[in-house]
């Protein structure tokens, strides 16, 4: 009888690795190796370094579809031209004799003075700023919990590394 203990897919990865294949019927583990080669390496798997390797991934990843939702709709090159639009609405802001070459065409387009424009352009920086950060801090935390978390040993906390979420 294959003594199996949870750890995660990157224990069935090792033992695909090796040849072995593992399955549960009817509530017993079989394998097509000896059932005490199996057990053996079951119990030998340090599930930590890839189980945290996998998490940190799934964590970077919702990171990095939190932020991309900031950007949704705007063109990449409008984009490229927020860290100059911030600029120039923060010196006029200080000085309303600033020269602001960028946001002076885009008010006229626009039809706004370059004040209104400033304002604008301020408040909508000052809310992105204040998102990223929201999303860089849960991305922190979430990675901390993981490392907080053993990295040998202690396989009856894995169900604490499966549950850590991003933003949860």
């Amino acid at each position: 009888m294959i003594g199996y203990i949870e750890k995660g897919y990157g224990l069935h990865q090792m033992l695909a690795a090796q040849g072995i294949e593992l399955r549960n019927v009817d509530g017993n583990w079989i394998a097509n190796a000896p059932d005490e080669l199996v057990s053996q390496l079951i119990a030998d798997y340090n599930p930590w370094p890839s189980e945290k390797a996998t998490k940190f991934a799934e964590i970077d990843q919702a990171f990095e579809t939190a932020v991309s939702s900031l950007t949704a709709g705007w063109p990449q090159h409008e984009i490229q031209t927020w860290s100059k639009q911030e600029a120039e609405a923060r010196a006029v802001a200080v000085n309303p004799d600033a020269p602001t070459p960028m946001l002076s065409t885009i008010a006229i387009t626009r039809g706004l003075t370059v004040s209104e424009l400033a304002q604008r352009v301020i408040r909508d920086a000052d809310a992105f700023t204040a998102a990223s950060a929201h999303f860089v801090g849960l991305r922190h935390k979430a990675r901390q919990q993981v490392q907080a978390l053993p990295d040998s040993g202690y396989d009856h906390r894995l169900a604490e590394l499966f549950a850590i979420k991003f933003g949860g």
